[in-house]
């Protein structure tokens, strides 16, 4: 047995345990679970078969659309929740939200509730919706701005023809070109064009320097900073005062799975 087959809990480096974090990947195979801690990546398993086409989490759920229906996750396993097709899932401060077939819904009491119309809805965040006609705000669907968004985050959004900041009223481009990705927690900004990863750092952008060269189709925060490829690999990069060695940095592993749509953690 290799050491990246024993399970994360089960790993003892100088005498600590870490904290360990479940990551969940979305693929055209399903949605895969990850266990990470510490800038360590373990055990890995395919926990629902589907064709995931987004993936979020928050307070300990975790939510994926899919070409069938919006999933959620339950202790035993992935129950439907009756909203159909989806494009994307989110969260915001009230709960879930799922956008496909033109619409856009909350759920909430065991119902979906009609916000409003966005076609081409492609990601969630907040209250930020990325859709091919550009950024939509919630709760009425009031469009904000820009074409082809492939992404937002709270003050930011990936298009297809660069990375925007929004000021109070207004879109600024931070960087030219195709961007996939953007992901904000506090002051942490990352993004992704169709090269590199890279992290916002003093006011620039910096390229994040990732054990592999592929492209990074969607990152998150949460105790790390994790990321996935379009090839499949997983990745977390941790200080070097939060692992067991004390070296950080990126950390990389396969995980075999196709057409991956985006990573969320728990």
């Amino acid at each position: 047995m290799s050491e990246d087959d024993i399970s994360i809990s089960e790993k003892r480096m100088y005498g600590q345990t870490r904290p360990e974090t479940h990551a969940y990947v979305a693929s055209g195979l399903g949605v895969t679970r990850v266990e990470t801690a510490g800038g360590q990546i373990g055990r890995f398993s395919l926990v629902h078969r589907c064709s995931a086409r987004d993936i979020a989490g928050a307070s300990g759920e975790i939510a994926v659309a899919t070409d069938d229906a919006v999933l959620v996750s339950t202790d035993d396993g992935f129950a439907d929740t009756g909203f159909g097709p989806a494009t994307a899932v989110g969260y915001d401060a009230d709960g879930l939200l799922a956008a496909g077939d033109g619409r856009v819904a909350r759920y909430a009491d065991g119902e979906w509730q009609p916000l409003g119309t966005v076609t081409g809805v492609r990601a969630i965040d907040g209250a930020l919706v990325a859709a091919a006609d550009g950024v939509f705000s919630l709760p009425e669907c009031d469009y904000l701005g820009l074409e082809d968004a492939t992404d937002v985050a709270p003050g930011y959004a990936a298009t297809a023809g660069g990375l925007y900041a929004r000021g109070e009223t207004d879109w600024t481009e931070a960087r030219a070109g195709p961007h996939g990705a953007v992901a904000v927690d506090g002051e942490c900004v990352h993004a992704s064009d169709a090269d590199e990863l890279l992290e916002l750092i003093d006011g620039g952008w910096r390229p994040c320097e990732l054990p592999v060269r592929e492209r990074v189709v969607d990152v998150t925060h949460g105790a790390d900073t994790y990321a996935v490829t379009e090839a499949g690999t997983f990745l977390v990069e941790t200080d070097d005062d939060a692992t067991a060695d004390g070296r950080g940095g990126w950390r990389s592993r396969s995980l075999g799975v196709p057409e991956v749509a985006g990573v969320a953690v728990v």
